[in-house]
């Protein structure tokens, strides 16, 4: 017989929220409530809560009076419109991010919910990536915090003082650059190089490579991530964990971009310094414009398509940098000896992601 679990997601229309979201429901035994703002189209009335994480009474009433939830997956974040990598080192943003946390677990333990399991999100910042010339190689996650200000500190402190003693456990899983699937998202590359696409393809321009020095990186697919929360939800070797993630490979723009070129079915172009963030204001109207003249079923809206992440693909990119910045290389040993073991080739990632907003009629 298949237990019965109720899974909680915050963050459900975010780039590892959505993949979450759609891997849970196809597990036998699992059903998902989500949790935001707003409810999705895609998303039942019955299967949504929506709440201001920021709002401390709401999450206790809404929150407090669940009696059968098992399981939490926490992707919300907040970050300051405009201010993406400076909002990194905002205390103001520090200080909701926690709060926003607490708001949620505290009406959770308080309510007569059989919590089991609470899986939550850190990432390379937590090794100083964002404030260290370089990190040391390959970041582990048994080393020494990294004593800097960071909203993941104040969570996690958070979390392990109200799991001691308690019977339910946390994971926390470290993605490195996520690629995925959500319109909106403030750091998704997917949908930032598609638009930079569909504009130059509109402009009958190829597809030139628009940022800085080679640079090796890590990535990790959402669909991967949604497959390790499922794996944490579960596992004894999971329970009170920390565990770094990745597709299992490494990759540099410059080497993957004839892969993104063929994906998206553009010639190749040259290496070309533009900065994707001036999008935003110098290409507006060309985009509403292709959304119009290819029919597609995305927000005319720029910005309601790639929320803040042309900038933020701009940084990954090292776009303007004469020398690429120092890797930051995460070790994912301590995962697959825990018994994660899936992995995913970096360009199939590519493929299939640029494949499906297309097949969706995201992109031209």
């Amino acid at each position: 017989m298949t237990e019965n679990r109720k899974l909680l997601l915050f963050g459900a229309t975010g780039v590892i929220g959505r993949a979450a979201r759609a891997h849970f429901k196809t597990l036998e035994g699992w059903t998902v409530v989500s949790v935001g703002r707003n409810r999705p189209a895609d998303i039942l009335a019955e299967d949504f809560v929506s709440l201001d994480l920021l709002d401390r009474d709401a999450c206790d009433a809404a929150l407090g009076a669940l009696t059968d939830i098992t399981h939490v997956i926490y992707a919300a974040v907040y970050e300051k419109p405009g201010a993406l990598i400076e909002g990194w080192r905002d205390p103001d943003q520090m200080t909701k991010n926690d709060q926003m946390l607490r708001n949620v677990i505290d009406p959770l333990l308080r309510s007569t919910s059989p919590l089991e399991h609470v899986t939550l999100f850190q990432g390379s910042k937590a090794y100083g990536s964002h404030i260290e010339e370089q990190v040391p190689i390959p970041a582990k996650e048994g080393w020494p915090r990294h004593e800097h200000k960071n909203f993941y500190w104040l969570q996690e402190d958070y979390i392990r003082a109200r799991q001691a003693g308690a019977d339910w456990a946390f994971t926390i899983l470290r993605p490195r650059i996520v690629f995925g699937g959500a319109l909106g998202s403030n750091m998704n590359p997917i949908s930032a190089i598609g638009v930079y696409a569909a504009i130059q393809r509109h402009k009958s321009e190829p597809l030139h490579y628009p940022g800085g020095s080679p640079r090796i990186n890590q990535a990790v697919d959402t669909d991967l991530i949604a497959r390790a929360c499922a794996w944490a939800a579960t596992s004894p070797n999971s329970r009170n964990e920390t565990f770094n993630i990745d597709n299992g490979d490494l990759f540099v723009w410059q080497n993957v971009w004839p892969t993104i070129c063929e994906a998206l079915d553009m010639p190749m172009g040259e290496n070309n310094l533009y900065y994707l963030e001036n999008l935003l204001t110098e290409e507006a109207e060309t985009w509403a414009n292709i959304v119009e003249t290819y029919d597609l079923r995305a927000p005319k809206e720029i910005s309601k398509v790639v929320g803040q992440s042309l900038g933020y693909t701009d940084w990954q990119m090292a776009t303007g940098t004469d020398v690429a910045p120092n890797p930051v290389i995460s070790s994912t040993i301590k995962i697959r000896q825990a018994g994660f073991h899936d992995c995913i080739d970096t360009e199939q990632m590519f493929r299939k992601w640029f494949g499906i907003y297309r097949c969706n009629r995201l992109l031209p």
